[in-house]
């Protein structure tokens, strides 16, 4: 029996080595909950005691590149709405995450930055920024489980009468994912 636990213990080993060695390169699918707080729209001023429900969903593919221990960067593209009036947008963004503390390698500070394309009246154009704290649990070498709290910005490019409009959305955004 001992022999059996050896073996069994030296076939495996390789298996947990390399789930332990971190990769460098992975890919992230990320659900968002965008919960706003203020809008300007039309060029007025509407927050949720106003009683508007505004509110997002996005869901974000992001490929990350470890550079060091402490620092990732990336490129993703998102499928984002936001309800209230609706918009619906298609951000293509960079990203930055940094671990600051050594002992808490898991835990990062994160931002994205990047422009929604769009046409008129089905994909609305704008700027994008996320900034926040996010926490990585690998259990593998290639799969994980991602969380994040951070703060989101939106403007939306909206035809008025002609004319375009930025209209600007700020909100808390809580996002769970996966690891590839």
């Amino acid at each position: 029996m001992k022999k059996l636990l050896i073996l069994v213990s030296i076939m495996c080993l390789p298996a947990i080595l390399e789930a332990q060695t971190p990769s460098r390169f992975h890919i992230v699918v990320d659900y968002h909950y965008n919960l706003s707080l203020s809008e300007r729209y039309m060029g007025e001023s509407f927050t949720r005691s106003d009683g508007y429900r505004i509110h997002g969903n996005s869901l974000h593919l992001t490929a990350l590149y470890n550079i060091s221990n402490r620092v990732s960067a990336g490129a993703g593209l998102g499928l984002d709405r936001y309800e209230e009036p609706g918009y619906n947008t298609l951000p293509v963004f960079s990203t930055f995450r940094y671990r600051p503390i050594k002992s808490f390698l898991d835990t990062y500070l994160y931002t994205n930055l990047g422009y929604a394309i769009g046409h008129e009246q089905n994909l609305y154009a704008g700027w994008m920024w996320d900034a926040g704290i996010g926490y990585t649990k690998m259990f593998y070498r290639h799969f994980g489980l991602n969380f994040q709290f951070g703060y989101n910005f939106k403007s939306f490019r909206v035809p008025l009468n002609d004319i375009m409009q930025s209209n600007l959305r700020h909100s808390l955004s809580f996002g769970v994912g996966v690891v590839f």
